[in-house]
């Protein structure tokens, strides 16, 4: 009964302040801005023009500039302005550029509307983040997000929410940037705007990317489609049925529907030929190649891949000439002649590191690594998976940095935000006390109101301060938790490895001299591109998550597992000697090969190479030989087992040798200690069965 109570005593409070609110707010409710329809209408033939005749846009925009004055319409000024802002970034003429950024800001601070704001807020956003200036740019996105839910007009709604969409996808958050897009098509559903229909198309196209970069690949296909039907039924839209089709492709693929996935390629090939769109011909073309690569139809592959290197060789088109060079060097490998096609897949591995980036490298080290393989060249096969491993180190160095920048931007915005937060607050208690001034002269009933009010307000304002409290916290967790965890298999992930061994260093400085040695395990899933290649990236997913179950149920609750990278794991065992760590390992090797793993009506036999080693390293203290060279010498051995056959683990038991006298030579050819005698080692070999079909 006296819980019962309050919720009534309090519900009736916050009717009463509701019911004051509107009574005391009714003539300031928002409406749309006032505006220009005659230059509005110019401005959007400007739009239309920027999609295909770019000097003519800059043209008209300059023919707009005369009619633009000081009775202009606030709303119209700052869409002029905010277009002519980005045709100055255009032409490099920033000092330009950011003078009418700042009076489209001085402008949404006099107005103080929903609809200017939110324009002002994404013309900053994406000015700033266009000329590399992210830390900035994130700076606006929270105000931006919460202007474009207020906006009344379809096409500023559409902007807004567009523009934080595609920067939240750069961020890398997808989930966030997904329901942004899913924002913005709901602002022009029912909008009869003429460009509706290909931003509709633009944002389905996106929304579609972002589900295949979540996994959620029905919801991608379903989005696809819809967009293929509606481009069909519409002449206009003609140039997106082959992006769509593309689309299409690559998420069938990544499913592993190659049939399908071909199918829509070449029905995209269709499409681009017909518009005579030679670049996606191109494309469509070496994608057409690679899936009969993988279905062994060789001769295909290779007329596709020379017709794409025709077209790349007629248009001096050096990144298309390089990938379709690559792949008829692949096709000559599998019809036998290795010499000369691994020759030409080195070649053009050279030219892409001076084309693209690091990431895009990895992928033909493990095609060349699969060369190898096939021309039996087991030594070379195990030089480029070195070389791979290096290269995906560096990487996951150069992303950990990076997102460590990106966080440190976030915060430094969130800083910005709640400074210029205080300013409003400050300024509309300045505001209120004016206010106050002026209700002295009116009736103690009114003034009894305001009390009311205010109390109202505080209650109200106490709430929501506790509600975002809660929030706030509740994003910390997830946020530190997705930090330290594989999003995939629920793994640790390299930045907890750091900060673990941080903690362990820290720990051991208090303890003289720990009893037992800890035990490094790094293995690597045996021929995992193979099941790739065969069965799909979602049956590459399921046997990573599945293989992390059996580790997990193997370890205990003190030892630790990792995602390393791609297909490699890393085990610490706590307090164990080389005899119970062989033990394990030999355990580790039965528990991945001994069974096979379900993918729907697939039975996938699976293997693992692995080396291990205790740590501190035989006898050595932790800053003679810290845990990243013992991580390096597990992993020469993890290679030595891949070059002698896989489904097996080397050990290193010790130094026959004092470690300063053989550092050099054991931290750059393991194999070649072990055969002059200087490392005592110990071979772990799996289940003896044949797993590697």
């Amino acid at each position: 009964m006296h819980e019962t109570w309050l919720w009534f005593r309090q519900r009736s409070i916050q009717g009463t302040c509701w019911l004051l609110l509107l009574w005391l707010s009714m003539g300031a409710l928002h409406a749309a801005p006032e505006v220009d329809a005659r230059l509005e209408a110019k401005l959007e033939q400007y739009l239309q023009l920027t999609t295909h005749d770019q000097k003519a846009a800059a043209e008209l925009l300059q023919q707009i500039a005369p009619d633009i004055t000081a009775l202009t319409p606030a709303a119209t000024k700052v869409r002029f302005n905010g277009y002519l802002t980005s045709q100055l970034s255009l032409e490099k003429n920033y000092p330009a550029a950011d003078q009418l950024l700042q009076e489209n800001w001085q402008i949404a601070e006099q107005q103080q509307d929903a609809d200017i704001w939110a324009e002002v807020l994404a013309d900053h956003l994406q000015q700033y983040w266009g000329r590399g200036e992210s830390a900035r740019a994130v700076s606006y996105l929270d105000t931006l997000l919460q202007y474009a839910a207020k906006a009344t007009q379809s096409r500023v709604r559409y902007y807004a929410w567009n523009t934080a969409a595609r920067f939240q996808s750069w961020q890398g958050k997808y989930e966030l940037a997904l329901a942004s897009y899913h924002q913005a098509y709901a602002s022009i559903e029912h909008d009869e705007n003429p460009r509706t229909p290909f931003r509709k198309m633009y944002l389905k196209s996106s929304i579609a990317n972002l589900h295949g970069s979540l996994r959620n690949y029905p919801l991608a296909i379903t989005t696809i489609q819809e967009g293929l039907a509606e481009s069909k039924n519409n002449p206009d839209l003609a140039s997106h049925v082959t992006d769509f089709y593309i689309q299409e492709g690559y998420v069938l693929v990544e499913v592993g529907e190659l049939e399908a996935a071909l199918q829509s390629y070449q029905q995209g090939l269709v499409s681009a030929r017909n518009l005579k769109d030679t670049f996606s011909e191109a494309l469509l073309q070496n994608n057409i190649g690679d899936i009969y690569l993988r279905q062994r139809k060789l001769d295909l592959a290779a007329s596709y891949f020379e017709q794409s290197l025709a077209f790349g060789i007629s248009k001096q088109d050096k990144p298309t000439i390089a990938l379709s060079t690559f792949n008829l060097g692949y096709v000559q490998v599998l019809q036998g002649n290795y010499e000369k096609g691994i020759a030409q897949m080195q070649a053009m591995i050279k030219e892409f590191g001076t084309l693209g980036g690091k990431a895009d490298l990895l992928a033909y080290l493990l095609e060349l690594a699969d060369a190898h393989r096939f021309a039996g060249k087991h030594q070379d096969e195990a030089d480029v998976l070195r070389q791979y491993n290096q290269l995906s180190s560096e990487i996951f160095q150069t992303d950990r940095e990076k997102q460590l920048n990106q966080l440190q931007e976030e915060f430094s915005a969130k800083e910005k935000t709640k400074e210029i937060a205080v300013l409003t607050q400050q300024n509309q208690l300045k505001e209120v006390q004016i206010e106050r001034q002026n209700l002295q002269q009116i009736v103690t009933m009114l003034i009894g109101v305001v009390v009311v009010l205010a109390s109202c307000l505080l209650f109200l304002l106490y709430r929501k301060v506790r509600q975002a409290n809660l929030k706030l916290k509740e994003a910390n967790d997830k946020l530190a938790y997705q930090s330290l965890r594989d999003p995939l298999t629920g793994l640790f992930n390299r930045r907890s490895l750091l900060e673990h061994m941080e903690r362990r260093q820290q720990s051991d400085r208090r303890i003289a001299a720990p009893q037992l040695t800890d035990g490094f395990i790094l293995l690597d899933i045996d021929f995992f591109k193979h099941i790739n290649d065969h069965y799909g990236h979602a049956a590459g997913d399921a046997v990573l998550v599945e293989i992390a179950k059996r580790l997990t149920t193997l370890t205990r609750t003190d030892d630790m597992v990792w995602r390393w990278g791609g297909e490699e794991f890393l085990i610490l065992l706590r307090r164990v000697d080389m005899t119970a760590l062989t033990n394990f390992t030999q355990r580790v090797l039965d528990v991945i090969g001994s069974s096979t793993i379900t993918f729907g009506k697939q039975q996938l036999q699976v293997t693992a190479s692995a080396g291990f080693l205790t740590y501190p390293f035989a006898g050595l203290d932790e800053q003679t030989l810290n845990w990243p060279k013992a991580l390096q010498l597990a992993d020469m051995a993890l290679y030595l087992g891949k070059v002698h056959g896989r489904n097996r683990a080397y050990g290193l038991l010790g130094l026959n040798q004092p470690y300063q006298d053989i550092a050099a030579k054991l931290e750059t050819d393991l194999s070649l200690a072990i055969e002059q005698g200087l490392v005592e080692v110990v071979l772990v070999e799996g289940p003896a069965k044949d797993l590697r079909h």
